[in-house]
């Protein structure tokens, strides 16, 4: 573990992951600060915890916010929430590598983004290929460490209600037992899990691009 004290930017911290990985951000001893871009201000305070409420689209205003040594990407929408197309992709792709790209300009030298399994910019599914979008062009950012995680479903309660994935998650632990071998990527995992996987990279101090799935969790 490196001994430095860092700064740590988050952009989705009101989310299923976001929100987790911002608690564990603050009980950590190495980081000394925690900026969080949010559209309503959390119902929570820290000595260490810097929010900034404001419209996404207007990200290019608050590039002097960015000071750190590692972003997490954790923003993301869904279907329910945006159903037009045009405006989903300009959420999930357009918002989150302009932030990637302030960042790396800013000096921030690691970023860590949270993708779903089969992302892949050539699938015919508009989910997919709009992640797997995502992953090429954040690899081409010019971060010392890129990490990129691909979780299949994910067990956490949400603010919003989502029937049929609730309905998923309490199945999930049957059908888990037969993920193995290849099919391991497909197990589910934990908001907890995923959340803790990511600062566990962040404090191996590593250099390079990682793509990971549950086996890596």
């Amino acid at each position: 573990m490196s001994s430095t004290i860092k700064r740590a930017v988050v952009l989705g911290a009101s989310g299923l992951i976001g929100s987790q990985l911002v608690q564990l951000l603050l009980k950590e001893a190495s980081i000394s600060e925690v900026t969080i871009f949010v559209r309503k201000k959390l119902p929570f305070s820290d000595k260490k915890l810097h929010q900034i409420i404001l419209d996404f689209k207007d990200l290019e205003q608050y590039r002097d916010q960015f000071k750190g040594s590692v972003l997490f990407l954790c923003l993301g929408t869904t279907r329910k929430k945006t159903p037009n197309l045009e405006e989903y992709r300009a959420i999930d792709y357009g918002i989150t590598l302009h932030a990637a790209k302030i960042a790396e300009e800013a000096g921030i030298e690691e970023v860590h983004l949270i993708s779903a399994m089969g992302a892949n910019s050539k699938s015919g599914i508009f989910y997919n290929r709009v992640k797997g979008e995502i992953e090429e062009e954040l690899l081409k950012i010019n971060f010392n460490s890129t990490f990129i995680y691909r979780p299949a479903m994910l067990i956490g309660t949400r603010a919003e209600s989502r029937p049929a994935e609730t309905i998923f998650q309490k199945l999930m632990p049957f059908f888990d037992l037969f993920m193995k071998g290849k099919l391991a990527q497909y197990h589910s995992v934990t908001d907890k899990k995923l959340a803790h996987a990511m600062l566990e990279q962040h404090l191996k101090a590593v250099k390079g691009k990682y793509v990971l799935s549950f086996s890596d969790f």
